[in-house]
């Protein structure tokens, strides 16, 4: 692995930044080229990296609730024009925002496309009249599809399919998820996902005898470039059952490598079985997005070149991009710090795993994929 000394020696530098540990793991057709770690997971009692550690991965759970969707779309149990009040007929007759205080009918129905685009209308907002009963109501004890009822008594944005916001639409596709299979969600990505890849650690809660094993979770200020320690529960669940499909799931970097090299590899897992199509994996990289939508997602990823599929980024032009990465490769991240990269071309997976939440990725992400398309 000595081609690999820059990408080691710059990840050495990553807690100079102010931030705890990172662990990065890369498989290429199925085999492990690449681990390293550097920093401290726990800084106050200078405790290593630990490789079994437990992470919040927040909105890295949105691959995996897109990919879980559209194993239920190759079963032909959905379709991605599908009306959402098909299956969630709390969504039908939405209405829109227009202005501070006026609401009009929308005139459009959301579309299961639009959730996984995020072009639905939805916020991610929770201080909300709806979402304020329903916290008090139930003392935060509420499903994935108590809130998802919540959710779609609120006000869309905007008219479906004409703008893009970053927002609940995947929790929402877990719900659907729910309908469609008759299952829960955590039931369904169990048994169709994380049973199938051999991914032994993920879920959407900790078994007692495991929790010693979640890593110290840390704030980063960008104000003052350091980190505070906080709790390591996951705040990406609204409730105490609600199993959040945006940014609920619990895993850690050797589970998470194994779905993301099942994707690059067209669907099929280290050990043999196919949780998805390799033409479904190309609908999915490819960007979805056009006019407002686009220019709307530009707001969040300011770069040129990048555009978003279904539900993940996209390189769409990798020399508007500025980066060494492929077309057509894809990705996406949560809000500790991890970020996933997967590149069907070359057959290559990579797996960030932090636990700083409001980790100043954009300073490490961009120059550890360079340092590594380099040199392979």
């Amino acid at each position: 692995m000595e081609k690999f000394d820059a990408l080691r020696d710059f990840m050495d530098t990553v807690p100079q930044l102010g931030v705890s540990g990172i662990d990065c793991i890369v498989y290429k057709d199925h085999n492990l080229i690449f681990r390293y770690a550097a920093g401290y997971s726990d800084i106050e009692n200078r405790i290593p990296m630990q490789t079994n550690a437990l992470y919040n991965i927040y909105s890295a759970t949105k691959m995996i609730t897109c990919i879980a969707a559209l194993q239920l779309v190759e079963k032909g149990k959905l379709l991605l024009a599908d009306p959402l009040y098909t299956y969630l007929p709390e969504f039908n007759n939405m209405k829109v925002k227009s202005g501070t205080f006026v609401m009009k009918p929308a005139k459009q129905h959301i579309r299961i496309v639009d959730l996984f685009t995020m072009c639905a209308g939805l916020s991610y907002e929770l201080d909300t009249p709806e979402m304020r009963k329903l916290m008090a109501d139930t003392a935060r004890d509420f499903s994935t599809r108590d809130f998802v009822k919540a959710l779609a008594k609120e006000p869309l944005l905007f008219e479906p399919g004409e703008g893009w916001n970053y927002s609940y639409c995947h929790d929402v596709l877990g719900a659907v998820i729910e309908v469609v299979s008759g299952m829960s969600f955590g039931e369904y990505l169990q048994k169709n996902i994380f049973d199938p890849l051999g991914m032994k650690d993920s879920g959407f809660s900790v078994p007692e005898e495991k929790r010693e094993r979640i890593a110290p979770q840390y704030q980063y200020s960008y104000e003052t470039e350091s980190v505070v320690r906080v709790s390591s529960d996951c705040i990406g669940a609204a409730g105490l059952r609600h199993e959040s499909g945006g940014g609920g799931l619990i895993t850690t970097a050797e589970d998470y490598i194994l779905f993301a090299d099942a994707l690059a590899c067209g669907g099929i897992g280290k050990n043999g079985p196919k949780i998805i199509s390799e033409n479904t994996i190309n609908l999915m990289r490819r960007n979805q997005l056009k006019g407002k939508c686009l220019s709307d997602y530009r707001e969040m990823v300011v770069a040129e070149g990048i555009g978003y599929g279904l539900g993940v980024s996209v390189v769409m032009d990798a020399a508007a991009a500025l980066r060494l990465v492929p077309e057509n490769s894809f990705s996406w991240g949560g809000l500790g710090g991890v970020q996933a990269f997967i590149d069907p071309a070359n057959k290559l997976s990579y797996f960030v795993a932090q636990h700083t939440i409001y980790s100043p990725k954009h300073l490490i992400e961009p120059k550890m994929l360079n340092i590594l398309y380099s040199r392979i």
